[in-house]
């Protein structure tokens, strides 16, 4: 291959007008990517491994450098664990909003449903997650999903507090082991700003 041919290949790819790559600013008969066969050393992307800790895992702890190096690391944001969740499906249940702001602003799917067919959205607005909820809904969640039972996010926090204390009762029995802590009283007060959120919008 001739000398001439690759220069115009290079002409033609754009190569001479990024500053910085291959010698520009040299003169072309000197720039060391004008030898055929010449190894050219680029600059080396850093590599970024993803943490031991699983990012549904870290998601759930609210272990923001974890979940930041998952990210960077290029790791699946909507993996799923055995209830279909996503970490963006427990970060809206157990509320730490940096974690579920940092995975909305990565590109986590806001809509992907677990098994029993909620969204994000839906644990946020039943667990008022105020901060979450307003960061879905600011990203274009979509809060006419229905769940497995035919109710929106809106439906959730629509009820007395009353009404739905037993199911939050049930939660709590289950995921309390497993670090979900639930403020009744601020759920109670927060209920209709929720449910003001999800009707307005």
């Amino acid at each position: 291959m001739s000398r001439e041919f690759l220069l115009s290949c290079c002409r033609a790819l754009g190569l001479f007008g990024c500053a910085g790559l291959m010698g520009c600013g040299q003169d072309e008969a000197t720039s060391p990517v004008m030898d055929a066969g010449a190894a050219v050393a680029l600059p080396e992307k850093e590599v970024v491994l993803a943490p031991s800790i699983k990012i549904l895992d870290a998601a759930w702890e609210g272990d923001v450098d974890a979940v930041r190096q998952h990210i960077a690391a290029g790791t699946d944001l909507n993996t799923r664990g055995e209830d279909g969740g996503t970490p963006l499906h427990a970060v809206a249940a157990k509320g730490n909003d940096e974690v579920a702001i940092l995975l909305i602003d990565a590109g986590a799917d806001l809509n992907a449903k677990k098994a029993d067919g909620g969204t994000a959205l839906h644990s946020a607005a039943f667990f008022c997650r105020e901060k979450i909820v307003r960061a879905l809904l600011a990203n274009g969640a979509d809060k006419t999903i229905l769940n497995g039972v035919g109710g929106t996010a809106y439906d959730g926090v629509a009820g007395s507090f009353e009404d739905v204390k037993p199911i939050y009762d049930l939660v709590l029995q289950i995921m309390g082991p497993l670090g979900l802590e639930l403020d009744y009283e601020r759920i109670k007060a927060e209920r209709p700003n929720i449910a003001e959120l999800l009707s307005a919008q």
